[in-house]
């Protein structure tokens, strides 16, 4: 049964009318747009005194600065592979080495100090009852203790635990599984776990070229001083996503291993760390393409990396600069290639 266009049109109208509004978004969008028309109005000042021809031409220069050299001279772009070459095999091979080196040692430290610290941060998994399970009786619904009782040889008499008070004889060991919170202080989930998240958050907050400044002011002009720094910064970046991924993740699987007597080290590592390895992978990858791009930066510092050889040649040879910038990401696009077929082999 269909419909006629006005009935339809009625329709529309009355969801339209009955939609949810949200005063604080119209009036965000109202200022952004204020903004962009001021932004757009003040251009003359933004600009600069150089009138639009000018800046036309120097933009036209810039495009033919950016053709190879041997090119510009001949017009014969087979020229521009040994070119390419001579630089790749003169420094060019060198600092991709160092940058992809800064950038997988850093993103392999980071995500070796991360994960101890993922149980604490999390808020289920760092509280002192984690998941809601306290060390105690197991209990069924109307509050008896439970247990599964065993003849004098040991064996199991039946298969499900029963209450204790309809059974007499001897019993195995309870399991640990209480939904009553203690009324002690709980210094893991008030202290231990707000304390390692503040500690996230800390080290992320700190720019990585101030780290690196910082740390090659008292380690000397050398490479550690980037990975160190890089991986301080992805610490608190990776604790953050990673400390996502823990608490989205499935929780019965956790709650049965709890139940069971399993410690949660013994969860992290056998049941949470398993089934949430693809989306770590993910995160991973993405935050060593950053280490990538973030070590190329650092390099301006002056150590010789894909960005120290940019800085060298800014402003006097943009060709060679373009060059250096294609090579970093093609290492980018390898790693992304890398990353999703990795991530498709595990889901086989």
């Amino acid at each position: 049964m269909t419909h006629s266009s006005p009935d339809r049109q009625a329709r529309i109208d009355v969801l339209r009318r009955g939609r949810s509004r949200s005063r604080f978004v119209e009036g965000s969008a109202l200022l952004m747009l204020g903004l962009t028309v001021w932004a757009w109005l003040s251009a003359g000042k933004l600009t600069g005194r150089l009138p639009f021809a000018r800046r036309w031409q120097n933009f036209l220069n810039f495009l033919g600065d950016l053709t190879p050299s041997p090119v510009r001279k001949s017009g014969d772009w087979s020229e521009s592979i040994p070119w390419a070459w001579d630089l790749f095999t003169d420094k060019g091979f060198t600092a991709l080495a160092i940058t992809i080196g800064i950038a997988c040692a850093a993103i392999i430290l980071s995500t070796i100090f991360v994960l101890p610290f993922l149980p604490l941060a999390s808020r289920q998994l760092g509280r002192r009852d984690p998941f809601g399970i306290f060390s105690g009786k197991k209990t069924n619904q109307q509050g008896q203790k439970l247990a599964r009782p065993r003849s004098e040889d040991g064996r199991n008499l039946q298969s499900q635990d029963v209450p204790v008070t309809n059974i007499e004889g001897k019993f195995d060991e309870p399991t640990l599984l209480d939904r009553k919170s203690p009324s002690s202080f709980d210094f893991r989930g008030l202290i231990l776990g707000p304390a390692t998240r503040f500690l996230f958050v800390l080290a992320r907050a700190i720019p990585e070229y101030i780290l690196a400044f910082l740390l090659i002011s008292l380690l000397g002009l050398q490479f550690w001083p980037l990975v160190l720094a890089l991986a301080i910064h992805n610490f608190g970046i990776l604790g953050r996503l990673f400390g996502e991924v823990v608490e989205n993740a499935d929780t019965r699987a956790a709650e049965q291993a709890f139940a069971n007597g399993f410690g949660r080290k013994k969860v992290f590592g056998l049941v949470i760390f398993p089934a949430v390895f693809n989306r770590f992978l993910i995160y991973f990858f993405y935050r060593w393409e950053t280490c990538v791009k973030d070590a190329t930066v650092l390099g301006m510092l002056g150590v010789l990396t894909l960005g120290h050889l940019m800085m060298m040649t800014k402003g006097f040879f943009w060709d060679r600069m373009l060059f250096y910038v294609l090579l970093g990401s093609s290492v980018i696009m390898v790693g992304d290639l890398l990353s999703t077929w990795i991530r498709q082999r595990l889901r086989r």
